[in-house]
């Protein structure tokens, strides 16, 4: 009896999952059937209205190319207060940030010599005044026939001498600025004893400054003298240079170029020594058939858009220039058209196309 039992409830069970397979069948079926009937409605909706695109119109306008470097501000005129004595510094008669100009003292010097191998101040007038004497007293007496003419020229030639070393002496001992600018930094302190030939102070022209810097290799070839360029500071303010000075050969240490961007600076934001980001533009086209970038297909010689009009046409076009947003059109398209620059990967020449939208490069 139970083995009876247990027979009929194996046929129950089976029973039940061959209903439930054949459900789970006809559930994918009709899934699938609803999936193919979406489909076809869309490419029935598609085939009757045109394939929805997004175009845009080929228009003229500016493409520019601009590379962004770094580099260090300099004074145009930029030079150090040297000495050529090692003295004591006993005098500074100017700050940092004081605009001189040329023939200023900008350090003074002790006029006391360390050392007999130096100008000495006091033995440079000493000497001076003795042989101006002499000159007068052999005047005196060339006047009075006491003396030959040879005499009198020997002690004047000295005097000049005398009068040299006297001028070189002052100019040992007060260091003057040899031409106009601002004093960017003082590097001695009062009571010091400089360093023959160090520089003790830099004094820099800042009414124009220009920027140093070192290019790679696949920005220098596109760099040329004059290109424009533009330093944005801060507080969003745009300063237009130019591209001044470029070196014919590479750096042979870091195998760069270098170079000098010329800015104005009339209010003296760029500081001599600040580091700065600056644009250079390498290339300009003023005049020039614009597209957005993503209206193109394939690249180079491949290059093609989506022409549209009630079908869609795929036209070879030549590029020139290229930024990240736009290329240059040479060939294969002219002003007015209007290119496809969305909905591309459904068309196929000569089909039907259905504008739903229109954009302009930005």
């Amino acid at each position: 009896m139970n083995a009876v039992r247990t027979h009929r409830t194996r046929n129950l069970l089976l029973t039940v999952a061959v209903v439930i397979v054949i459900a789970a069948l006809f559930g994918l079926r009709f899934k699938a059937l609803s999936k193919e009937t979406d489909v076809a409605s869309i490419r029935a909706t598609q085939a009757l209205e045109g394939i929805p695109v997004e175009t845009v119109k080929v228009e003229r306008g500016e493409l520019s190319r601009w590379i962004s470097l770094a580099g260090t501000v300099e004074g145009t005129v930029q030079y150090p207060v040297v000495s050529n004595n090692a003295l004591r510094v006993v005098g500074l008669p100017v700050s940092e940030g004081d605009e001189v100009k040329a023939g200023d003292v900008v350090i003074r010097l002790s006029s006391g010599a360390p050392s007999p191998m130096y100008h000495s101040l006091d033995k440079a007038r000493a000497n001076y005044a003795n042989a101006l004497l002499d000159v007068q007293r052999l005047r005196n007496l060339y006047e009075a026939g006491a003396v030959a003419k040879a005499d009198l020229d020997a002690a004047e030639t000295h005097l000049q001498v005398q009068a040299a070393g006297l001028q070189d002496a002052e100019g040992s001992t007060a260091l003057t600025a040899s031409e106009d600018g601002l004093v960017s930094s003082i590097l001695v302190k009062i009571g010091e004893m400089v360093q023959v030939g160090a520089p003790l102070a830099w004094v820099t022209d800042t009414s124009d400054v220009k920027v140093s810097f070192s290019a790679g290799s696949s920005q220098a070839l596109s760099l040329e003298k004059g290109q424009l360029a533009h330093w944005t500071a801060p507080d969003g303010t745009l300063r237009t240079g130019h591209l001044d000075e470029l070196n014919l050969m590479a750096n042979p240490r870091t195998h760069l170029l270098d170079g000098k961007v010329l800015f104005p600076n009339e209010d003296g934001r760029l500081v001599p020594g600040l580091l700065v980001s600056f644009r250079i533009r390498t290339h300009d086209r003023p005049d020039a058939l614009l597209l957005p970038r993503a209206c193109v297909i394939g690249s180079g010689a491949d290059a093609a858009v989506w022409v549209a009009a009630e079908t869609a046409s795929l036209v070879p076009v030549k590029l020139g220039l290229e930024t990240v947003d736009q290329v240059e059109i040479l060939g294969g398209v002219s002003e007015g058209q209007s290119v496809v620059q969305y909905g591309q990967t459904l068309l196929s020449d000569g089909v039907k196309i259905n504008v739903v939208g229109t954009g302009k490069d930005s």
